[in-house]
């Protein structure tokens, strides 16, 4: 392999890691809902690292804290369907407690929350390199964070381990489990911990 046809993959593959936009990035028609009960409609645009929200409407654009914010909802394109958002009071790592952003997944006696965030990893890819040698790239990837909302209010973190969602779940966890095996589904697989609360929901 040439030194020219290896500098143009190696920029191909960077390119193509860096070109990807994620939902956060883009604007989606929706609408919000301030505290102030005022209701807004037009294009939104969010971002959950800052917990802010900036929305087009009438040739003006405006950014509103999660202090300001209820709710809002968008009509995501990139996977066509609605979304919707809380601001919801919760305390991050040493830190008090106060409004951020969820979106809710699943609505019920127990509530699945959300937070995403588009971090940068390091990829090592040794298969652009004919010789042998590694060659690594900084790719943005879109990460979830989730969380369980009960009916007291509390917010609870979930590790993405099975044990911990059975003892979350530990109401019906026995049958959490044969439902769990029976349709092959991860306790860390976004579809599938929906369908999970969904069905844990349906049977208490």
């Amino acid at each position: 392999m040439t030194k020219r046809l290896l500098v143009l993959l190696l920029f191909f593959a960077v390119h193509t890691a860096r070109g990807q936009e994620f939902p956060s990035e883009l604007w989606h028609q929706g609408m919000l809902v301030l505290v102030s009960e005022d209701t807004l409609s037009g294009k939104i645009k969010y971002n959950l690292d800052q917990d802010v929200v900036q929305i087009e409407t009438v040739g003006k654009i405006y950014t509103y804290s999660s202090k300001k914010l209820f709710y809002f909802q968008i009509f995501d394109e990139t996977v066509d369907t609605y979304r919707e958002f809380y601001t919801l009071p919760y305390a991050k790592i040493n830190e008090y407690q106060a409004p951020i952003i969820f979106e809710v997944l699943v609505e019920g006696k127990l509530t699945l929350l959300c937070r995403e965030s588009i971090t940068t990893k390091t990829v090592n890819d040794n298969n652009i390199n004919p010789y042998g040698s590694s060659f690594s790239y900084s790719r943005d990837v879109l990460e979830y964070a989730y969380y369980f909302l009960d009916e007291s209010g509390k917010i609870s973190p979930y590790s993405m381990k099975k044990r911990d969602l059975l003892s979350v779940l530990n109401k019906r966890a026995d049958k959490i489990n044969d439902y769990m095996r029976v349709n092959h589904l991860k306790a860390d697989k976004r579809y599938d911990i929906s369908r999970i609360i969904s069905f844990y929901n349906g049977i208490l």
